[in-house]
């Protein structure tokens, strides 16, 4: 079942910090608001249309009113403990409730600059953002050379996923990130996170991954970050599984990738993998696949798992064989002029010598 973000909250959510209180606007704030909307140490960084007069002032709060009484965003009035004047205001805007992401915007009164009171309204938020709003993934977009609030958004752990015209466009997913999933006697397998992004760079762009998987069109860092979070981090979020990094326990060298992925064109969940060509034909895959596969039977519970791969992808298949899968027939993939092969296993079918340990690269058995 689909789980989506909630978007509308009765009563406004009052939030507190250790030094201010963030509240819902009202038309008294409209003076304070002016200065918000007029002053041009703000305006050069947000765009924002130019408020006049205190008339235009209260018909924006209004209009923010009938947006969160409608669910479209949420917006707060930062406020200093003991006092109701607003020295600025924080949101939750542009929601998607379907992919459960919204995007943070946030402006404070220029005198009160470089004090932390914007990170301090911005860590509420976002807890909030992820904790009572569900959602799974914040935006944040800052103008080239607004180098203070690119510095808060990194100090809150968000991470430059690219540009888009004259603005840096920055990325958090809801924790965890980056924890361990599994382990076996070589390896361990995590999350990935955003940081991962040179790695696979690397990866996609290694010649057995062009070859075999094809490219994934990661042509810098920036796309490598947008797939980390645009997809990896949508299906831990969404199935409560993905693609995870192999590392290395001796040294913690990051080897490759592997885990499940569910396709729209596939019945059954399908089991992948991929290690960068210095790491080939050391046992690697096969440990790692065979870790993947144990958790799909013991922690998913599922029936089936399936695999997909060009012919002529020798070692790939090798591999199939070795954890237990068994070609089944060709397919055809959507927007794919090469029959792939399918592999499958009905995972009941498999037995584990070990039942607290995933399989081994000589320890699995097919029974029949």
């Amino acid at each position: 079942m689909t789980i989506h973000m909630k978007t509308l909250f009765r009563p406004f959510p009052k939030l507190t910090t250790e030094r201010l209180i963030l509240r819902s606007l009202s038309l008294d704030d409209a003076p304070e608001m002016l200065v918000q909307r007029s002053d041009e140490r703000i305006r050069r960084f947000t765009e924002t249309k130019k408020a006049e007069n205190l008339a235009e002032a209260a018909a924006f709060i209004e209009q923010i009113q009938n947006a969160v009484a409608n669910g479209e965003s949420i917006l707060w009035a930062i406020c200093p403990k003991g006092e109701e004047k607003l020295i600025g205001t924080i949101c939750l805007w542009n929601l998607n409730p379907e992919n459960q992401v919204a995007e943070l915007g946030y402006t404070l009164h220029p005198d009160l600059w470089g004090k932390g009171f914007a990170s301090e309204a911005a860590a509420a938020v976002i807890d909030f953002g992820f904790a009572k709003m569900g959602a799974v993934y914040l935006e944040a977009g800052c103008m080239t050379g607004n180098d203070a609030s690119i510095r808060l958004l990194q100090k809150q752990g968000f991470v430059k996923t690219g540009t888009e015209d004259k603005y840096e466009i920055f990325g958090l997913c809801r924790p965890p990130m980056g924890q361990f999933l599994l382990e076996t006697e070589r390896l361990s397998l995590r999350e990935i996170t955003p940081d991962d992004a040179p790695f696979l760079f690397d990866l996609f762009n290694s010649p057995g991954w062009i070859e075999n998987i094809g490219d994934r069109k990661v042509h810098n860092l920036d796309d490598a970050r947008k797939y980390i979070i645009h997809r990896l981090f949508a299906g831990y979020h969404k199935f409560g599984f993905g693609f995870w990094m192999i590392e290395r326990k001796s040294d913690a060298m990051p080897l490759g990738m592997a885990g499940l992925v569910k396709r729209d064109f596939l019945d059954d969940v399908d089991i992948g993998y991929a290690l960068l060509p210095q790491f080939y034909d050391q046992g690697y895959a096969v440990e790692a696949a065979s870790a993947v596969m144990d958790f799909a039977k013991r922690k998913l519970a599922l029936p089936r798992l399936a695999a997909i791969a060009i012919e002529a992808n020798k070692p790939s298949l090798r591999v199939l064989e070795k954890i237990g899968l068994r070609f089944e027939r060709m397919i055809q993939v959507p927007g794919d002029e090469e029959a792939l092969m399918l592999w499958g296993v009905a995972l009941s079918s498999i037995y584990y010598l070990n039942p607290f340990d995933p399989v081994a690269e000589d320890d699995w058995e097919v029974l029949k």
